[in-house]
C-alpha cells in the first residue's frame, strides 16, 4: 500500500526557483526525506503562486480566486463556522483551503497532514470537512507576529489551531517557554523536534589568509533592521575604531535595511544582498569569518546552524546560542541579547567571538548527530504513523 501525506505550507525553492525562507527550507527537506522511506506527498499553500505540478494543489491565480469566491459560499451555509471570530485575512484563507481540499479529498486520501505553521488557519477548514484525525503541525514561532497578544481574532485561530491539531511539534526550548507562557491549548500535544539539516550537502570552510579584513556576515532577511538586530550592528561596526578598519561586512538584508544603509554614513566597508538562493547563502559563508546576527527574538536559527556547518562561527540571540552551545557540547560562539544588551556588548563580543578558537570539524560532526535529518525523519514518521 502506497503512503502519502499532505504538506501544507509555502513551497520550496523546488517549485518556485526563487530563495526559500526557513520554513520553505524545512518542507523541502521534509519532503526529500519522506521520499526517501516511500511516502509520497502534496503540497499546498494558500498563495496562488502559479505553479504547475502533480504534487502543487491549486497553486494558479484563477484557481486561487474561484477557491476563495467558491469556499466563502460554500461557508455561508455551514451555521457552526462563525466569521466574526476570524480576520478577513484568515476567513479568506479558510474560504480557499476549504473549497480547495475538499475537491482534493474527493480525488485522494492520505494518512496523514501536515501543516506549517499555527498562523496557518487550514486545520479550521479541515475541521469543517471532519478531516482532523491526524493533522500534525510544526509551530515555527507563533509569537513573532507582531501584536498576536492584543488582536483577539490572531488568538482565535492560533487557539483553535492548537485545539484541532493531534500534535504539535515545537522547535526549540524558547519555543516551549513560549508555549508555557501563552497556554495556546493543551501542552501535552507539544512534541520537540529541532529543525534539522542535511549537513552532508554543505560545503566545508577553508583556512583564509590572516592578512586581510575579517570578513563578516549577517544574514537576516525577515525584518532585518529590527527583529534580526541590524541596527545595533551597524552601532557596533560604525562606532568601534578596530572592527571599522577591520571589518568588510556582508548584509542580507531587506529592501527596508538597503535603503537605511544607502542613505547612512558608514565608516567601515560593506556590501549588501538581497534574498539569495541558499547555495548562494553557503557560498558566502566559506568566504566569512564570523556570523552576526543578534536578532531580538528566534524560534530556532536556522542560519546559526547554516553558518556553523560551513565553518563560521556565530554571534546570536543569547536563548538559543546558549542551548546550541549546551546540545552541541562545543563552543560555537557568543551569545548576546539586542533586548537589554547594548552595542558596545556587541562589540565585545564579535572580537572575543573572532578570537576564540573555534573547531570547526567537531561543530559539524555534532551539527550532524544532534541537527540532522537521520534521527529527525524517524520522529516525524512516528508522528504521522504511530
Amino acid at each position: 500500500m502506497n503512503k502519502v501525506g499532505l504538506i501544507i505550507g509555502t513551497l520550496p525553492s523546488t517549485y518556485l526557483r526563487v530563495a526559500p525562507g526557513g520554513i520553505a527550507t524545512h518542507i523541502d527537506g521534509l519532503m526529500k526525506q519522506l521520499k526517501q522511506k516511500g511516502v509520497h506527498c502534496y503540497i499546498c499553500y494558500h498563495k496562488p503562486f502559479g505553479v504547475i505540478s502533480p504534487d502543487v494543489i491549486n497553486s494558479s491565480r484563477l484557481g486561487w480566486v474561484w477557491s476563495v469566491l467558491m469556499g466563502f459560499l460554500k461557508l455561508l451555509f455551514i451555521r457552526k463556522f462563525d466569521f466574526s471570530r476570524y480576520s478577513l485575512d484568515t476567513n479568506i484563507k479558510i474560504a480557499y483551503y476549504y473549497w480547495t481540499l475538499n475537491r482534493f479529498f474527493k480525488r485522494n486520501s492520505v494518512d496523514f497532514i501536515h501543516v506549517h505553521s499555527l498562523h496557518n488557519p487550514a486545520p479550521i477548514a479541515l475541521a469543517l470537512l471532519n478531516r482532523t484525525e491526524k493533522v500534525v503541525i510544526t509551530d515555527h514561532g507563533f509569537w513573532l507576529r507582531f501584536g498576536f497578544q492584543s488582536n483577539q481574532k490572531i488568538l482565535n485561530a492560533l487557539m483553535d489551531n492548537f485545539e484541532l491539531a493531534s500534535k504539535i511539534v515545537y522547535i526549540s526550548e524558547v519555543a516551549l517557554l513560549k508555549h508555557c507562557e501563552f497556554r495556546l491549548g493543551d501542552l501535552i500535544k507539544l512534541v520537540k523536534i529541532s529543525n534539522p539539516t542535511d549537513f552532508h550537502e554543505y560545503p566545508i570552510r577553508m583556512k583564509v589568509a590572516s592578512n586581510r579584513k575579517h570578513v563578516l556576515i549577517f544574514n537576516g532577511y525577515k525584518d532585518s533592521l529590527y527583529t534580526k538586530g541590524l541596527d545595533v550592528l551597524l552601532d557596533a561596526l560604525n562606532n568601534d575604531c578596530y572592527l571599522s578598519n577591520h571589518i568588510k561586512a556582508y548584509f542580507v538584508c531587506n529592501q527596508k535595511a538597503q535603503d537605511f544603509l544607502s542613505k547612512g554614513k558608514w565608516n567601515f566597508e560593506y556590501e549588501m544582498m538581497g534574498p539569495v538562493p541558499l547555495s548562494a547563502i553557503l557560498d558566502l559563508y566559506l568566504k566569512g569569518d564570523i556570523l552576526v546576527t543578534p536578532s531580538r527574538s528566534e524560534s530556532f536559527g536556522l542560519v546559526y546552524t547554516e553558518a556553523l556547518a560551513v565553518g563560521l562561527p556565530v554571534v546570536g540571540y543569547r536563548p538559543i546560542i546558549e542551548e546550541f552551545s549546551n546540545t552541541l557540547g562545543t563552543y560555537i560562539g557568543e551569545p548576546f541579547d539586542s533586548n537589554e544588551e547594548s552595542s558596545l556588548i556587541l562589540t565585545e563580543r564579535i572580537k572575543k567571538c573572532l578570537s576564540t578558537p573555534f573547531d570547526q570539524k567537531y561543530v559539524r560532526q555534532r551539527l550532524i548527530e544532534c541537527f540532522g535529518w537521520a534521527n529527525a525523519i524517524h520522529k516525524y514518521m512516528d508522528l504521522y504513523y504511530s
